[in-house]
């Protein structure tokens, strides 16, 4: 197993910024390195330094991974020809650079929308809105545990700009840290609101829109939640609908070096059974890419979806 990437920020030089994206683009499609060398038939010392940040990549490189993660191929193109002109030193004048996320919604027209359903409101969906889909790859061959979700929401009344977001994370049994933390970012479609910690293991937060949304619009965003270094996650990664949630889809990276002992699905099943720890179904074994993937429509409120695991 190679050496863990070395973290970039983007809050840096045009290489810098590039790698950064370049990266999160690969991170949101949820693909290895050894699938993109498959899909872009580059070796795996090109995509690193690709996304090493070090020096820009060739286009060639760069729109072979695009073209790979599912990307925008004329942005990413308009972008790589933004930065190779900021990195040029016989450049004339200053160079603006437009890097992603390109989804930024205009500001809402024909008036001011309330964020309170109207008076007399035939919704019964809560807050004014529902879940369509949440696509979540979490990764745990990383130095610190990460997950990637894709969320989708429709608005059941004009005027939603706010969507309050709650997350569980219990201890795992060999955490006797004095903290429990969770990092939780934005990667695309609106800004995060400060957040509170109201219990050991749960976080609020709220996530304010980049403009109100009026009723039956779709709403894509996408979320990074981080373990805190050094902190055990515990063995399994559930969806507990407290809302209408339509689907649940679930990938989990293991670390290939460090396979569990036995993964199995839990499907609709009360939060109490997720703690058992003893398999109800059948095992499930990791696919060549150490990845098990798993869909779920049709969620009840309250109970949960997901994967549950031993540790090697």
């Amino acid at each position: 197993m190679g050496r863990p990437e070395k973290p970039l920020s983007p809050d840096g030089p045009p290489a810098l910024l590039f790698a950064y994206w370049l990266r999160e683009l690969r991170d949101d499609s949820g693909m290895s390195y050894k699938a993109l060398v498959n899909r872009t038939g580059y070796g795996k010392t090109t995509l690193n330094d690709a996304m090493g940040g070090r020096k820009q990549p060739s286009r060639a490189v760069t729109m072979a991974i695009v073209a790979a993660c599912g990307g925008d191929s004329r942005r990413w193109a308009a972008f790589w020809s933004e930065v190779r002109r900021a990195l040029d030193p016989q450049a004339v004048g200053p160079v603006e650079i437009h890097p992603p996320p390109w989804d930024a919604r205009p500001p809402a027209r024909g008036g001011v929308h309330s964020e309170q359903c109207p008076p007399g409101c035939a919704s019964t969906e809560p807050h004014g809105w529902y879940t369509a889909s949440v696509l979540t790859q979490l990764t745990l061959d990383t130095p610190t545990p990460e997950a990637v979700e894709r969320r989708v929401v429709v608005a059941t009344c004009d005027g939603l700009a706010r969507i309050p977001l709650a997350f569980s994370v219990p201890r795992h049994s060999a955490d006797a840290a004095p903290r429990h933390g969770l990092d939780v970012s934005v990667r695309r479609g609106g800004r995060l609101a400060p957040g509170e910690q109201p219990y050991e293991s749960f976080f609020r937060h709220e996530l304010v829109l980049p403009a109100p949304l009026r009723a039956g619009e779709r709403h894509e965003y996408v979320l990074r939640l981080r373990i805190p270094p050094k902190q055990p996650m515990a063995p399994h990664f559930v969806h507990v609908p407290l809302t209408r949630s339509e689907r649940f889809g679930l990938r989990v990276r293991f670390d290939p070096a460090r396979p569990p002992r036995a993964v199995w699905r839990l499907t609709g099943v009360p939060t109490a059974v997720i703690y058992q720890r003893t398999p109800g179904t059948a095992l499930l074994r990791p696919d060549q890419d150490s990845c098990v993937t798993v869909d779920f429509d049709g969620m009840r409120v309250g109970y949960g979806y997901g994967l549950c695991w031993r540790d090697a």
